[in-house]
């Protein structure tokens, strides 16, 4: 079974833009939380908005074609990612089977990949411009990103949308 796939763009710009301006939106109110498990994270927001478990519905049948069988929708979730910001190697909690990563925004002057461990010689990493998905085994592959090292003004806003497999 191929534990990892790299999607392509699955966004388009105005999706992204809509679904980051969202993140913002809900970041404002308060719905983005800052988030403090350091074995984890550093200097991130995340949260769950309304747009995206719209996504998560919306390309539940891409991952059932890719996959070749049945996956049950689990939960969406956004983050901001800032200067600093980690996301320390992982694998997801149990119930998270298969974990899409995909960017809404990004004013990087450079890619900040995804890392993914798919045994312990290997390190598969996946580019993940805006719009682009990477869909992973998250719930068995360790994955994780660099320390975002950018400007105090630049960002990153990624969505995560998580499937399981039918028991």
């Amino acid at each position: 079974m191929q534990l990892t796939y790299n999607l392509g763009q699955i966004l388009t710009q105005e999706e992204c833009d809509d679904l980051a301006l969202e993140v913002i939106q809900e970041q404002n109110r308060g719905v983005m939380r800052i988030e403090t498990d350091t074995r984890y994270y550093r200097n991130s927001y995340g949260g769950i908005t309304p747009g995206s478990w719209e996504t998560l519905k919306k390309f539940t049948p891409l991952i059932v074609n890719i996959l070749g069988r049945e996956v049950k929708m689990e939960n969406p979730y956004c983050r901001i990612y800032n200067n600093t910001s980690t996301l320390n190697e992982h694998i997801d909690r149990p119930g998270l089977d298969w974990t899409a990563s995909v960017c809404l925004f990004s004013n990087l002057d450079n890619d900040w990949p995804l890392h993914v461990r798919i045994n312990e010689n290997e390190v598969q990493s996946f580019s993940t411009p805006l719009g682009h998905a990477a869909l992973m085994r998250g719930g068995t592959l360790a994955h994780w990103r660099d320390p975002l090292v950018c400007n105090d003004d630049q960002y990153v806003i990624m969505m995560f949308l998580h499937w399981s497999d039918p028991v």
